[in-house]
């Protein structure tokens, strides 16, 4: 059985000398992170002509706005989210000059996808990995979200796609400077990950304000209108299925709970599947896992109480939503998942959402499920102890009225303090 761990330096880091080298090396580091500096940054490393849209500089400008608004980012952070941002731009210039390249890709259809909406930390990630080893689908990996679209010289066999090893090495980079996060999302470099991280391509995706506590961008971002935002990354995945097809699609994301009318208007032909849990018992692990994370971007002492409070509203703005609009999902291609009922029996739970989504079990499909569940136990890295009273001053009771909405709809089991 796996340790059991308790992070004790949430509001004062202590940093391994690695990760301290690692701070000062970013220190010294010039960059600009200015909305020209990370277009004029992007151009330079481009290796197709930069993607010129008003619209989406645009967005660019608005997000580095309210990143500049926040004093607490350290270098660090600042250096981060500049690096990601001008990996976004260079992305979306692969893509379009593929597009070019290829008219005909935007004839492709994105079949009968499944698609899990979820909080984190209620199951959806064990729930993608264990469909996902079903080999008949197409998911999108890690490494693979990150740089969806190889160069074009490696689309042409003319240099080795890099992007594997890339992936890798952002993967290395977090385990240096944060550990304790495969702990707490165990994602290796070639698992499966969200695709909304697509829609970081056009810079209006919920990621951008789940990894940095961006709390003013976030209310833009539920007050903004996502349907075009979801019809690209329907054009994004018409892209990874021209260059790499499968029979279908596998999807994940806590942002679609937000955003359930545009999921379906988009996606008419899909399976969804919702999971539930607690949802103070998801706010204990995520707003830890939050917190932990910050020590990349924020200045230390980290002011705890601000993020928290960014992770409750993000929280709630999904609860929020699904219990809004839950009844748009179409009655015979939704399987709602608890969570208690999905760990006491997880194949039972992958059989159901099979059916409902016409999608024959074979003996092959059950065999990689049942090999992946035996190589991956719950807490194999170590169990984290998510504590709100003792870590934040939470008393648990006291945060089921900011959800009771999504409580009022759903019935969830309640969870105690550290299950």
């Amino acid at each position: 059985m796996a340790d059991t761990i308790r992070i004790r330096d949430l509001r004062h880091p202590e940093h391994a000398d690695a990760a301290k080298a690692a701070f000062a090396a970013i220190e010294q580091l010039p960059f600009d992170f200015s909305t020209k500096g990370i277009i004029e940054a992007a151009r330079a490393e481009s290796d197709v002509p930069l993607f010129e849209d008003e619209e989406l500089f645009g967005r660019l400008a608005e997000y580095v706005e309210a990143v500049l608004a926040d004093p607490d980012y350290n270098r660090m952070g600042l250096f981060g989210t500049w690096s990601s941002l001008k990996r976004y731009l260079i992305q979306r210039s692969r893509l379009e000059a593929l597009y070019a390249e290829h008219p005909e890709i935007d004839e492709i259809e994105i079949d009968r996808p499944l698609i899990i909406a979820g909080l984190p930390r209620s199951g959806t990630t064990h729930l993608l990995n264990l469909i996902g080893t079903d080999d008949r689908l197409r998911a999108l990996r890690r490494w693979e979200s990150l740089e969806p679209i190889p160069t074009r010289a490696a689309r042409l066999g003319e240099v080795p796609d890099d992007r594997i090893a890339n992936g890798q090495t952002m993967l290395d980079q977090q385990d240096l400077l944060i550990p304790l996060m495969t702990n707490m999302y165990d994602v290796p470099n070639d698992g499966i990950h969200e695709e909304v991280e697509l829609q970081n391509l056009c810079l209006s995706s919920l990621l951008m304000a789940a990894g940095l506590p961006v709390t003013g961008w976030m209310h833009d971002y539920f007050a903004r209108d996502q349907r075009p935002h979801y019809a690209f990354l329907k054009r994004a995945l018409k892209a990874l299925q021209f260059l790499a097809p499968k029979e279908r699609w596998v999807l994940k994301s806590p942002q679609h709970l937000a955003w359930l009318p545009a999921l379906v208007e988009t996606f008419p032909d899909a399976t969804f599947v919702v999971t539930h849990r607690d949802p103070v018992a998801v706010f204990a692990s995520w707003v830890t896992m939050t917190c932990y994370a910050a020590r990349l971007s924020r200045r230390t002492p980290i002011d705890l109480e601000n993020v928290v409070e960014h992770a409750k509203l993000l929280q709630k703005g999904l609860l929020d939503g699904v219990a809004r609009d839950h009844a748009v999902l179409p009655s015979d291609r939704v399987e709602h998942v608890y969570f208690h009922e999905f760990m006491s029996d997880d194949v039972g739970t992958l059989e159901r959402i099979y059916a409902r989504a016409d999608l024959e079990m074979t003996p092959r499909a059950r065999q990689a499920i049942r090999r992946y569940i035996d190589e991956h136990p719950r807490g194999r890295h170590g169990r984290i102890v998510y504590d709100l009273a003792a870590d934040f001053g939470i008393d648990w009771d006291g945060v089921y009225p900011d959800f009771q909405a999504y409580l009022d709809v759903f019935p969830v089991e309640r969870e105690r303090p550290n299950r």
